[in-house]
């Protein structure tokens, strides 16, 4: 019976890898990008508010206590973030999105990492609805102990018009290219 249990936790596994692999692994054929980016241009709608002097929104799903993903993209998103000039920080705010369903100490977390980032916990339903939109995911780990599995893409948007956004880019692979991602922030905001 053990023997049975042992091979069921490994089938699967083996099978949310093999999910893991397969939605990411068309976003990176979709963009034959070197740099781990997929390029679009598609309109969005975001569940929260932004402010109309914002022209370049980053944004990242994760979750409060995430060691393995999230803390060391948190990382790398500040030093793009601290990249910018201060003119170009006015204009551009990042956002981390807490995937929990009883989070509330996103604006703490985000804090952490950079005293600009902005923490959100939304209801279910609308972090559901924006995952779906950005083509993430996310799982309760199969070993049951907390850990949720999760996409670690950082999300480009630019407000095209008041409260009107656009899906600009995905950045799929870590670490994230500091420096590509401060030339494309350059550009939208011209």
């Amino acid at each position: 019976m053990k023997k049975k249990l042992k091979y069921g936790k490994i089938i699967l596994m083996l099978t949310a890898l093999i999910v893991v692999f397969s939605l990411g692994f068309p976003l990176a054929m979709l963009s034959a990008n070197k740099q781990g980016k997929v390029t679009l241009n598609e309109k969005i709608d975001l569940p929260f508010e932004i402010k109309d002097s914002v022209k370049v929104i980053l944004l990242y799903f994760g979750y409060v206590g995430c060691s393995t993903i999230c803390e060391p993209s948190l990382k790398e998103i500040s030093s793009v973030y601290n990249g910018l000039s201060n003119t170009q920080r006015d204009d551009v705010n990042f956002y981390f999105v807490d995937i929990t369903k009883k989070g509330n100490l996103a604006k703490e977390f985000a804090h952490y990492f950079n005293n600009s980032f902005i923490g959100l916990n939304l209801d279910t339903n609308s972090t559901a609805k924006l995952m779906a939109d950005l083509r993430a995911y996310s799982s309760d780990s199969i070993r049951g102990n907390g850990d949720i599995s999760h996409t670690g893409y950082l999300y480009l948007i630019k407000q095209t018009q008041k409260q009107f956004f656009e899906l600009k880019t995905i950045y799929i692979t870590r670490p994230f290219d500091s420096i590509s991602i401060v030339q494309d922030i350059t550009k939208e905001l011209k």
